[in-house]
């Protein structure tokens, strides 16, 4: 709990800083298809992000590109034998992308960025909920980041992920339209058994201030 408090106060002070140093700042929102891949296959969520962002011109049509933003994750599923998971995901990604602007006119633009995302895991969250024959329902919540197989006082999963990204959209005005794909470039089981990485699709609009 210590190390999740201090992740949070690093990330406040990166979200103050954007005001501070920023020449643009503005606000995104966006959907979210989240991908796990392992040795044995993926699987895919779907949910949302948004927060703020900035830029920083760093020369010409070159940018830097830079923000924190929530990421929300959900998917229902049956396993079978009565039961009916819901499983949460809550995450806060910190993108850090070059920008490199092509502009068309003065109002519209296309543009290519590319660059890594910090991104750490806050929960992760599955309710299973077991119906019986006799029609009694049981309810029990787990916690992947409370999850220790191999006993030795540590979570069997990393909440800090590191992913490389590239994407491209288009402005018009102080509107952004951009679509992107990150890799996760760490393996986030850390008990050796699987190879487990997140990447993630997103498509997002921006409206800068």
């Amino acid at each position: 709990m210590k190390k999740i408090n201090k992740s949070i106060l690093v990330v406040a002070l990166i979200a103050l800083s954007i005001s501070a140093n920023a020449q643009r700042v503005g606000i995104e929102v966006g959907y979210v298809n989240s991908t796990e891949t392992t040795e044995d296959g993926s699987d895919a969520v779907n949910g949302f992000q948004v927060g703020p962002m900035a830029e920083i011109n760093l020369q010409g049509n070159l940018n830097l590109q830079y923000g924190i933003l929530y990421t929300y994750l959900k998917d229902s599923y049956s396993p079978g034998y009565g039961m009916n998971d819901t499983y949460t995901a809550h995450f806060i990604d910190v993108p850090v992308r070059f920008k490199a602007d092509f502009p068309v006119t003065n109002t519209f633009s296309f543009f290519a960025f590319g660059g890594p995302n910090f991104q750490l895991g806050l929960a992760q969250n599955t309710e299973e909920s077991t119906e019986d024959e006799y029609g009694d329902i049981y309810i029990e919540n787990f916690n992947r980041y409370e999850n220790d197989n191999d006993n030795n006082g540590e979570s069997d999963l990393n909440r800090f992920n590191l992913q490389l990204g590239v994407g491209g959209g288009f402005q018009f005005q102080n509107i952004q339209f951009k679509l992107g794909y990150d890799w996760g470039l760490l393996d986030l089981d850390k008990t050796r058994d699987l190879n487990l990485k997140s990447n993630k699709m997103t498509a997002s609009i921006g409206f800068q201030f």
